[in-house]
């Protein structure tokens, strides 16, 4: 993270875990490892077995094909790099490998197609510690035709700990089959990946496919693809989703082609479909989406919460667009998705982008600053909460709801938005239309030569109501053709003509100023009767307030078109002072 600043990264770290304080508590977690051979608990071993001080690559070559049951090795740094010529295997229950926390403590020899450290790879075992290790690839001495030399691969183990390891320039750089840092397969359960820092990997930093896994407190730089993966491609080329992971606290950056966090979920695929919490990361740099929640099969129980993230498009090698949104989800089908309190910087393409049959969804409490498409854009959810998002400055719409339902729009604050504050459009119900209620909107067309409405709709059975809008000319609230069956009741807006309400079918009520003005009306010579023409037909006879002076209205009578709407109204009047102000103050 050269291009990082301390300063920056301590701002960002605090504010995805809520904290106000200085970042000498938050650094604990990444910082050097030098000191890994000290004599502390933590580099204590954890087995009753015999104890191996490695010194020369024979012996720690040596010391692994002779793992026993609770063996502890620990690899000095007197002769390092030690070059190996074989992957380092572990096979036995209860073994702890402890380095001292050097960068390059660990290479492969010229010439040998071999990754790091394995577990599980010929026999299931458990109870592993591996701690303090320092790999560091050899891309340029290594075949080009070799696959996954990751630096630590966990095959086919339960309760296993990595800690305080250094990897880096794994090999080869290619997706799918390159060489990630850590790699965790689905047939391991209950694997902690913690403080470890990995940089320059060739496939993913950390990629993770059993049960019951967490990442935490980790350094993931500089790699090609995603820093974290909560999916892996098995070697029978099949893709597999992690299940109950949780990924926090981690600073992730610098990806050329990948996202920084991801969940996938393709064909064809292993029974497992998600239950992911995704806390209190930073991301930085260049990178696609800072989380990409992806596949052509369900995915449920996601949880993306107290993120912090900035994106740079330079030095991102994409083929077809630098468009990528701060969060994404277009999995094909999903339930249970959370968004909340998380904070996208400057993302090119939308702040967050859900593009995916959803059911039972929460966007609450983000912040999304300077997005280069829409703020929030949902289309296809149903049945959710986007509640008291902040949106400022987005080049295109604040927040877009197109073909969703039972959405409950409500206590969001949209600031100078490029086109629309709110739209909704299509709604994939005829009955069940979304709710737009008490949100803050400022400012909006900011990017655009033309004005637009503030809140537009395109849509049927919506309910727009106690929002407030300021701004300095323009309509706030339109329908466009084809919307019907809206309610529009008890907005604000700051100008004097602020609605286009068409659609006779909809109702407005209590709206300020209100719907329909119509200033110094008089009888005609000799007459007491003031005729009023509606500015749009109403299907229900619209309530009408009077102002101006002492004069009594004894009656109404409406005028209907051929299709039954209200069109007009002729007042009959008494008093001293004939001229009057009529106001359509509901329908």
């Amino acid at each position: 993270m050269d291009d990082f600043p301390r300063r920056e990264f301590c701002t960002l770290l605090a504010a995805s875990l809520g904290m106000t304080a200085g970042c000498n508590n938050i650094m604990t977690s990444t910082q050097s490892t030098s000191n890994a051979t000290e004599s502390t608990s933590e580099n204590e071993p954890n087995g009753t077995g015999n104890i191996t001080i490695v010194t020369t690559t024979k012996e720690l070559e040596t010391a692994f094909d002779d793992l026993s049951r609770g063996d502890t090795i620990r690899i000095t740094d007197e002769n390092a790099p030690y070059r190996i010529t074989s992957w380092l295997d572990i096979d036995v229950d209860g073994a702890t490998v402890i380095g001292p926390g050097v960068q390059t403590l660990i290479k492969p020899a010229k010439g040998a197609n071999v990754g790091g450290i394995r577990i599980g790879q010929h026999k299931r075992c458990q109870e592993i510690d591996i701690r303090g290790i320092g790999y560091h690839g050899n891309r340029a001495n290594q075949s080009s035709g070799a696959e996954r030399l990751h630096g630590i691969s966990v095959r086919n183990a339960e309760n296993v700990t990595i800690t305080r390891n250094q990897i880096r320039k794994t090999h080869p750089r290619k997706h799918g089959n390159g060489g990630s840092g850590i790699s965790v397969t689905p047939r391991c359960s209950n694997v902690r990946i913690f403080n470890n820092q990995i940089h320059e990997f060739g496939d993913r930093g950390i990629q993770l496919g059993g049960k019951r896994l967490t990442a935490f407190g980790n350094v993931i730089t500089n790699g090609l693809d995603r820093p974290i993966a909560c999916d892996l491609w098995y070697p029978d080329g099949k893709n597999r989703t992690a299940q109950s992971v949780s990924i926090f606290g981690n600073l992730v950056g610098n990806s050329v082609e990948g996202s920084l966090i991801g969940v996938a979920r393709n064909t064809p695929t292993a029974s497992n479909k998600g239950y992911v919490n995704i806390f209190g990361n930073v991301g930085f740099g260049s990178h696609k989406s800072f989380c990409h929640v992806r596949g052509p099969k369900a995915l449920q129980n996601i949880s993306i919460q107290n993120n912090v993230s900035l994106q740079k498009t330079a030095g991102l090698h994409t083929e077809q667009t630098t468009k990528f949104a701060g969060i994404a989800v277009d999995v094909a089908k999903g339930q249970n998705l959370a968004i909340k309190n998380n904070e996208l910087y400057n993302y090119s393409g939308h702040g967050i982008h859900i593009n995916s049959n959803i059911e039972d969804i929460t966007v609450q409490q983000n912040s999304v600053i300077r997005p280069g498409l829409t703020g929030i854009r949902l289309v296809d959810a149903t049945n959710g909460l986007v509640d008291g998002n902040l949106v400022t400055e987005p080049n295109e719409a604040g927040i877009r709801l197109k073909q969703t339902a039972n959405l409950a729009l409500r206590g969001n604050y949209v600031k100078q938005a490029g086109t629309y504050g709110i739209e909704t459009s299509g709604s994939n119900s005829t009955s069940s239309g979304n709710d737009i209620a008490v949100n803050y909107i400022t400012g909006n067309s900011r990017s655009s030569q033309n004005t637009h409405p503030t809140i537009l709709v395109r849509d049927t059975e919506t309910r727009v109501r106690g929002n407030t809008i300021r701004q300095s000319d323009g309509v706030a609230i339109a329908e466009t053709d084809g919307a019907a069956n809206n309610l529009y009741e008890n907005n604000w807006a700051n100008n004097s003509q602020p609605w286009q309400i068409s659609a006779p079918s909809s109702q407005v009520k209590n709206h300020t100023p209100a719907l329909g003005v119509h200033r110094d009306l008089q009888p005609t010579s000799g007459s007491n009767k003031i005729a009023v023409e509606f500015d749009k037909p109403y299907a229900r006879s619209p309530r009408l307030t009077f102002g101006r002076g002492r004069t009594a209205v004894q009656d109404i009578v409406y005028k209907t078109d051929s299709n039954g709407n209200y069109i007009g109204a002729t007042l009959t009047v008494e008093g001293s002072n004939p001229t009057l102000d009529i106001f359509v103050d509901a329908t």
